[in-house]
């Protein structure tokens, strides 16, 4: 079992050397239990506020047929919008319904970009979008409603 283990670090170590991370991302703070297993996750600050998300993907994240599995975007997506909606509001927040439409796929290797966004904040919910892309290519669009906790 712990030659196993090592291996598997090795491999894993091996995979963060060959990220091709896009200029200006860096990692989100949170990149531990489930979301450092299919990440490492990156946000950047774009012009005028808007944040972007990615990924690189590699074989953890295909599917049987060799391309990206839509687990591992919807992971993401659900991950950014939570990201995004922790920065907006500085409040924690649980989804209650992601909805989402696969539109293309890609090949293992691809850079995964995010474009998220939050339509309507109330009180208590927050209300939000994305669309996420491979090379300029529409992978899938997603929306979001989620329950922003108390503030403490």
């Amino acid at each position: 079992m712990l030659a196993s283990c090592w291996v598997a670090d090795l491999v894993r170590d091996e995979r963060m050397l060959n990220n091709k991370i896009a200029d200006g991302f860096k990692p989100l703070d949170h990149n531990d239990g489930h979301i450092g297993h299919n990440g490492p996750y990156y946000s950047r600050q774009g012009e005028g506020g808007q944040i972007s998300y990615g990924f690189q993907t590699d074989e953890r994240h295909a599917n049987p047929l060799g391309v990206l599995h839509g687990g591992a975007l919807f992971s993401f997506v659900d991950t950014a919008f939570g990201h995004l909606i922790f920065a907006a509001t500085k409040r924690y927040c649980a989804t209650i319904s992601l909805t989402t439409e696969f539109i293309s796929a890609t090949e293992m290797g691809a850079w995964v970009d995010g474009k998220v966004f939050i339509k309507q904040l109330t009180g208590s919910m927050a209300f939000v979008g994305a669309e996420v892309y491979a090379d300029d290519q529409l992978l899938m669009s997603a929306n979001g409603v989620f329950k922003l906790f108390t503030e403490r």
